[in-house]
């Protein structure tokens, strides 16, 4: 019996059925995608560190070394398992060619050196995820630049030192563990250990990593206290494994993140499709169930009748989405399987989609019981009677239409208006999905399009600005950073120069006092003038004098400080209090950095913001400097934002693109599903309004009134929606950001986006409609 009624009923509802079913398809689908990702990046990142062999701490350094007080630290040190000290010869880029003998790498902000093959740990791999071998001629170039100049294995790249020019034949590209993610600007290029001797004759400029790997990853924070409480040099960048993890998956965790956003909506959206559709279902069968109850069929069974059905479309839709996710995971993990690789699959990687997919049956199975429960109310007595009167009275009577003179002259959309208004509670329904589907559509746009802004730079712990200039070992090139203070200087001085102001940043290292009063060492950006080049600060300001320091998100959680907090520093071997003035966001160095207005006489690194007056002449000012300054580092800050988030950009324009295109899909799926129940519902006043003469072109344009108004509403739901939840959700994507504000184009989220859905709304419904014509008194009184 209930195989017949199932049969009958998918025939007699396939647009509901289906639409249902799609619904449900796609949220297991993308919950099963996400658990998949996560799995496999988790999975990916695990076996990339085993094959490379990832330190557990790495101090970046450049300047004197002392080998043998490293090696006598490492001996003394229980923690310690091995110690390596790597070499990296850095080159500029107008002496490195990799995209054809005319055009260097000057314009990049990637600072790329040669190093040799590891011997203990730390292994440059190849794409199989083996130890990259290389001989002489040969190099190993980074996966980054094989993505970005779409190099090929064979294709040749070119060293040009004055005199010196030696040409290098691409035989494998590299997975660097440490340096892979576009967000890191240092990259290694693997040449032999011959090739290496010979460059570091033409190459001076030096750079190490000093490398340690312990016995236990569990010690880590007890040596990084050991490493900086000792004499060894700490003026560079300190990295760890965990950091490195955190690197590695950041862009494929903002993937991760937005699929699930997306498959939590789908839900909802299923939810409350599936919702109306049974209290419809019921709602026509009111009679059948009061006849079922009157001859004594009870609850229970009148209900596994009906539940029977929707667990047959959920077990097929999540069954068909677990299936669907094994190839829809392939899509979003492309730009993980070039820079991390792929780690053989294990029972986990088939299980934990699975488990999604359950969960989402599970979901649905337990909603629809919920439902159910209407049964209960029901007696056989009532809905034997000519059934309830639905709608909202009050408004239909305000709303009546004869004997009045109404606000909207047209009587074809004031009907479907009208029905829209007494019918409020059935309608929400649609109102809502069109609400998600504009929020869809418009976040990951907005997001995508804040992170591509040259105001992102904000976020990258950096006031706005048209060029930086940064300028590292300081030690071997303080005369170098004078000479471009005096230069930027007398540059502001005369009029035909087109920069207008700057502002020198110096940053060095200081002990504090954390939470538990133990001391760390942090790297404090100090200037004098933090107007001239504004940081946007979630709380608090600036700092204002010596006295007071301002952290980033991440440090201020890591330090358990709020506005107004006291912190002790060590400055020359004396305590010094300075209070919390400020806290804004950076998704630069881990997402820990500060800033503060303290003097140092030994500064690690120096730092220029330049502001142009003229900025048409940037790339001739660019030029000008980098002529001048050869160990100075010259950006322009778009390009840079371009070129360190370029693997997020990526991976963000995909998604922006899926969740658009998905969103017109729900958008037509939707508006199909609803307005074929309600016609089909209101089948017998059709009827009797052909036969009293009303056109089907006057039906029909009633209907398309009530989905267009639904829209209306549900565009202006999903602008609020937006405005209020869209940067709080979208700040959840990247680490070290605690409060984004969208830069987005108004053109495209108040035209482009809902002109969109109200174009393939209308034309849904217009398809929909057509079936009206069919309709007649004889048909339906059958």
């Amino acid at each position: 019996m209930n195989y017949r009624l199932i049969k009958k009923d998918f025939a007699k509802n396939k647009v509901i059925t289906f639409t249902l079913f799609i619904f449900i398809l796609l949220s297991a689908m993308l919950v099963s995608s996400a658990l998949s990702i996560v799995t496999n990046l988790n999975g990916s990142i695990n076996h990339l560190f085993e094959q490379a062999k990832v330190p557990s701490y790495v101090q970046m350094y450049a300047g004197e070394l002392s080998p043998e007080e490293i090696k006598t630290f490492s001996q003394k040190n229980s923690l310690v398992e091995d110690q390596q000290t790597v070499t990296m010869l850095n080159i500029a880029g107008e002496n490195l060619f990799l995209q054809g003998k005319d055009k260097s790498e000057v314009n990049s902000i990637i600072e790329n050196s040669f190093v040799k093959q590891n011997d203990s740990f730390d292994f440059l791999l190849d794409t199989s995820n083996s130890i990259a071998k290389v001989s002489d001629g040969e190099i190993g170039i980074p996966v980054y630049h094989q993505q970005q100049y779409h190099l090929k294995l064979g294709d040749s790249i070119q060293v040009s030192i004055g005199h010196f020019k030696k040409k290098f034949t691409i035989t494998s590209f590299i997975r660097d563990a440490q340096m892979n993610p576009s967000l890191v600007t240092s990259k290694r290029l693997l040449v032999s250990n011959n090739d290496w001797n010979e460059l570091a004759t033409y190459l001076n400029n030096q750079e190490y990593l000093i490398e340690f790997k312990l016995k236990d990853e569990k010690k880590l924070s007890d040596f990084e206290k050991q490493y900086e409480a000792s004499t060894l040099p700490q003026s560079g960048t300190a990295l760890t494994r965990t950091l490195y993890q955190v690197l590695n998956s950041l862009t494929d965790g903002i993937v991760i993140a937005i699929i699930t956003l997306i498959s939590l909506l789908l839900l909802v959206i299923a939810s409350l499709c599936l919702r109306f559709t049974i209290l419809t279902a019921i709602e026509e069968d009111y009679r059948e169930i009061g006849i079922m109850k009157a001859i004594g069929i009870s609850n229970k069974n009148t209900k596994k009748m009906y539940l029977t059905k929707y667990i047959l479309i959920t077990s097929v839709a999540c069954l068909t989405g677990y299936i669907f996710s094994l190839a829809v995971t392939n899509l979003f993990t492309q730009s993980m399987a070039v820079y991390i690789g792929t780690a053989p699959k294990t029972v986990s990687s088939y299980l934990l989609p699975l488990l999604g997919s359950l969960l989402v049956f599970l979901f649905v199975y337990l909603f629809c019981k919920i439902i159910f429960r209407r049964f209960k109310r029901i007696s056989a007595y009532q809905a034997l009677q000519t059934g309830e009167i639905s709608g909202n009275r009050k408004i239909a009577h305000k709303m009546r239409i004869s004997g009045k003179k109404h606000w909207l002259s047209n009587q074809t959309l004031f009907m479907g208006i009208r029905e829209v208004c007494t019918q409020i509670k059935v309608y929400l329904l649609l109102m809502f999905v069109f609400a998600i589907s504009l929020f869809l559509m418009s976040v990951p746009y907005n997001f995508l399009q804040t992170v591509q802004a040259p105001s992102f730079i904000s976020y990258m712990g950096a006031g706005k600005s048209d060029l930086r200039i940064d300028l590292h070992q300081l030690d071997k090139y303080q005369e170098e950073g004078n000479q471009i203070e005096t230069d930027l200087h007398n540059k502001i001085m005369d009029k035909e120069s087109p920069v207008e102001k700057y502002v020198r940043y110096e940053t060095s290292a200081y002990q504090i006092k954390n939470a538990d009063h133990e001391l760390v060492t942090i790297k404090i950006e100090n200037t004098e003038d933090y107007d001239s080049f504004p940081l946007s600060y979630t709380s608090g300001r600036a700092p204002q004098n010596e006295n007071e320091i301002a952290f980033s998100s991440m440090n201020a959680d890591e330090f358990e400080a709020t506005i107004g907090d006291k912190l002790t520093l060590i400055q020359k071997d004396q305590e010094k209090v300075v209070t919390l003035s400020g806290i804004y966001q950076d998704v630069t160095n881990g997402g820990k950095t500060a800033k503060g207005m303290l003097p140092n006489s030994h500064p690690l690194w120096v730092t220029f913001n330049i502001k142009l007056s003229d900025p048409s002449k940037l790339n001739q000012v660019k030029a000008d400097l980098e002529n001048k300054f050869k160990h100075s580092k010259v950006t322009d800050t778009d390009e840079y934002i371009k070129q360190t988030l370029g693997g997020i950009i990526k991976q963000v324009t995909v998604i922006s693109r899926v969740a658009f295109g998905l969103s017109l899909f729900i958008a037509i799926l939707i508006t199909s599903m609803f307005f074929k129940m309600i016609i089909v519902k209101e089948a017998k006043n059709i009827a009797i309004m052909k036969s009293l003469g009303i056109s089907v072109k006057t039906l029909q344009y009633q209907y398309i009134t009530r989905a267009l108004f639904s829209l209306v509403i549900g565009l202006v739901m999903g602008l609020i929606l937006t405005n209020l939840l869209g940067t709080q959700v979208a700040s959840l994507l990247l680490s070290g950001v605690s409060k984004l504000t969208f830069v987005s184009n108004p053109l495209i989220n108040y035209i482009g986006i809902p002109f969109s859905l109200i174009f393939v709304v209308s034309i849904s419904m217009y398809v929909v409609s057509l079936s009206i014509r069919k309709i007649n008194v004889m048909l339906v009184a059958e």
